[in-house]
């Protein structure tokens, strides 16, 4: 009865001797198991092509392992050879990008066209060089809508605008309704007066403000464009 103890107690320590041939992988995984590596400050080899190295010279994996023919070459010769036409295509994209980035923008191509040099475009022109605020009258089917100031990005001989830092003053139509009293005489009491109220919806314009940040306007919405006196 007490050689039992001890039995058990050489069987869990030799589970747990990473030397041992009856060395117990998950039992040395559990937290309670209290094993410590030979080297615990070596670092771990998380994948099989890492463990490799360990394994004896000349030794063999046998069929679909990791020797150095077999499956394993030729899906490597795969891979390298992806490798080399990724990078082939990553080349391309960056000489392509570069000389994207050489050519004209489209904003300057449209400012420096001969219908932004001569004419009425030429204040715009101006301006988007200077880099002046504009002042810009927009309308809508009733009329004028409002007004604002910005500076000028982009626009076209058309006067399509692409507008930026956009402060502007409109009035939107709202419909209100609107009480009214009217005073009718008795037909029962031919000398009293009788109160009667009616509510009317109206139509009122409510003066707005807003600030964006950038907005692209339709030449036909444009009434005028000017460049306001320096600090008004």
């Amino acid at each position: 009865a007490s050689r039992a103890p001890r039995a058990s107690t050489s069987a869990s320590a030799s589970a747990l001797d990473f030397y041992s041939p009856d060395f117990d992988p998950a039992l040395a995984l559990r937290k309670d198991s209290g094993a410590v590596p030979p080297r615990p400050r070596a670092r771990a080899l998380d994948t099989v092509r890492q463990c490799r190295r360990l394994l004896p010279s000349g030794a063999d994996e046998g069929e679909g392992g990791l020797g150095r023919g077999g499956a394993r070459a030729t899906r490597d010769a795969t891979s390298f050879a992806a490798q080399a036409r990724a990078k082939q295509r990553a080349e391309k994209f960056t000489k392509q990008g570069e000389k994207f980035a050489q050519r004209e923008r489209v904003c300057d191509v449209l400012a420096n066209s001969k219908h932004a040099r001569d004419g009425p475009l030429r204040v715009l022109r101006d301006a988007r060089e200077r880099r002046e605020r504009v002042k810009i009258v927009t309308r809508h089917a009733r009329g004028v809508r409002g007004v604002a100031t910005a500076y000028v990005e982009a626009f076209d001989k058309f006067s399509n605008m692409i507008l930026t830092d956009v402060e502007e003053t409109y009035s939107v139509r709202v419909m209100r309704e609107v009480e009214k009293e009217r005073t009718l005489p008795s037909e029962i009491d031919g000398g009293a007066t009788t109160t009667e109220t009616k509510t009317r919806i109206l139509p009122k314009l409510d003066v707005r403000t807003r600030r964006i940040q950038q907005v692209f306007v339709r030449g036909e919405q444009i009434v005028s464009v000017s460049i306001p006196p320096s600090g008004a």
